[in-house]
């Protein structure tokens, strides 16, 4: 898992010791700085871009909701964890969507249990643009022997691991590269499918499923090259197809 930079924001030196201690008991959080007031908070979070910032309510300059709305118009995907000695703005913290709202003294456990809240909003948010971001690709650029191919996603019928190769089958035409099928699998559309572990299908070119023994085999329009679906993976292609 990558590192997750955590920013503290409080005015008193004591309580940010007490938050940074506890967050570096926790694998993969860096600290990467330290705030005593609203207005220092905003310079870190345009300087560090944290992806989490455990912010007090009480400080000066601005309060921590006023730093919270501020901070929200520059990096809408921040991660806010309020910590304060108050709980009357408890409701107007989640109206700014915040992660969670931990009342002083903070118990260890609890902070914890609200840290790992916050990774896992950031990595489902991290794998929402992952997907976005492999759907918008047109092309798979791929290096076959001394020649740089950029083939057209849609023509790809399915991607075949051969030995130590993987090889990619348009209707008429394979192409032969080093690049494993893992990495290949990162590079494309969710629409390609790991049917088994040689083969990673386009789903949407399938047009025919038929039973084969203990296994099934996928047939493309247009083409006389199949695919196995193993029978572990049967009923999620059906799955898939249908929606």
């Amino acid at each position: 898992m990558e590192e997750i930079k955590v920013v503290i924001a409080d005015d008193d030196p004591s309580s940010r010791t007490l938050l940074a201690q506890f967050t570096l008991l926790m694998p993969n959080y860096i600290i990467a700085g330290e705030a005593a007031s609203g207005n220092e908070l905003l310079e870190l979070v345009m300087k560090e871009k944290p992806e989490i910032v455990l912010l007090d309510i009480q400080m000066p300059d601005l309060n921590g909701v006023e730093a919270a709305k501020a901070c929200k118009m520059m990096a809408p995907s921040l991660h806010i964890i309020f910590t304060t000695g108050h709980e009357e703005y408890a409701v107007e913290a989640f109206n700014l969507s915040a992660v969670d709202y931990l009342v002083k003294p903070i118990e260890r456990t609890r902070f914890f249990t609200a840290l790992e809240k916050a990774r896992k909003s950031i990595e489902a948010a991290k794998a929402i643009e992952s997907r976005a971001a492999k759907k918008e690709w047109k092309r798979l650029a791929i290096r076959s022997n001394q020649t740089f191919v950029y083939l057209p996603v849609e023509e790809i019928l399915f991607i075949e691991k051969e030995g130590r190769k993987s090889v990619i089958h348009t209707i008429d035409e394979r192409f032969e590269t080093h690049e494993p099928l893992q990495e290949l699998e990162e590079r494309i559309p969710d629409y390609f499918y790991k049917t088994h572990r040689s083969y990673l299908v386009n789903l949407k070119k399938i047009v025919r499923i038929e039973a084969l023994g203990e296994t099934y085999s996928a047939h493309f329009a247009n083409s006389e090259k199949t695919v196995y679906i193993s029978k572990l993976k049967i009923n999620e292609v059906h799955r898939l197809m249908g929606t």
